[in-house]
């Protein structure tokens, strides 16, 4: 893992192609250095100040002004490319899409080939913008807007709660079928709410319904350890609760209303955590 912080001046007093700045400074060859920059791993700020953005071409000329961040990972590379995603509802503005387990839902510094974003931007063969985020461990549904002005409405929707998000979850230990409970225990000095109900229990373990009015890092992991029912397969929390199964814990299903149509939308996964 190596990081190149490249001042495109300090090498050529002229507009030059990215590979030869990139090589100058890396000496990494052609194949390898258009192979990062297509998957993401490729920084530009122009001028070198305002945004950075990716550049996926080592074909393109840079400024002496301008600034290259180079974020190297072999092993990150080598990751297969995400090529195939589901849509599970769409319109012009934004889509419902299904994201697997172990897929992040956007990229790194070091790339985005592996994403779900990437993915469906270059199956849109458009911009796209994330909206919210699921754990690269779970599974489920994600909102993905089409347009700027799509992601600003859409986020606007997420953060005054207006969205509906339902979990299922399979947690360690039996818990009375049936039973429902709030966790309002803050994460990370914020409040956090979240709230289920015990659908089934067996073999030591409970299957559950959750749904969160906020939206803090790990929420649902961290509230169902905070009470000793952590969720089954999970990496980081809980004690006693690992697997080769993977999370158990499922985006199931989403509800809103559009702000274009003014009709609710809700739109649900086909299959449930079994236990």
């Amino acid at each position: 893992m190596r990081t190149f912080n490249i001042i495109v001046s300090k090498h050529f007093a002229v507009k030059s192609k990215l590979s030869e700045v990139l090589k100058k400074t890396t000496s990494f060859d052609d194949t390898l250095l258009a192979d990062a920059a297509a998957k993401g791993a490729v920084w530009h700020q122009k001028g070198g100040k305002g945004k950075i953005l990716h550049l996926r071409s080592i074909d393109v000329l840079v400024a002496p002004e301008d600034k290259i961040n180079f974020y190297y990972d072999a092993k990150i590379l080598a990751f297969p490319e995400l090529t195939t995603a589901q849509c599970l509802y769409e319109t012009a503005q934004y889509g419902i899409w299904h994201k697997p387990a172990g897929v992040l839902p956007q990229g790194t510094q070091y790339s985005d080939h592996t994403s779900l974003l990437r993915c469906v931007e270059k199956l849109k063969k458009c911009e796209v913008y994330l909206i919210h985020r699921l754990d690269r461990e779970t599974e489920g549904l994600m909102i993905v807007g089409y347009s700027s002005e799509a992601a600003a409405k859409l986020s606007d929707l997420f953060q005054k709660n207006q969205i509906t998000k339902t979990y299922q979850a399979i947690v360690l230990g039996e818990m009375e079928k049936g039973s429902r409970q709030t966790i309002n225990e803050s994460l990370d000095g914020k409040a956090a709410i979240t709230h289920f109900e015990v659908l089934a229990n067996k073999t030591g373990k409970s299957l559950l319904i959750v749904r969160i009015e906020t939206g803090r890092l790990h929420q649902i992991r961290r509230h169902l350890d905070f009470i000793n029912h952590p969720v089954m397969g999970d990496p980081k929390y809980g004690r006693g609760n690992k697997n080769r199964d993977g999370l158990k814990l499922l985006a199931k299903s989403l509800k809103f209303l559009d702000p274009w149509t003014r009709k609710t939308v809700e739109m649900s996964l086909p299959d449930d955590l079994s236990l």
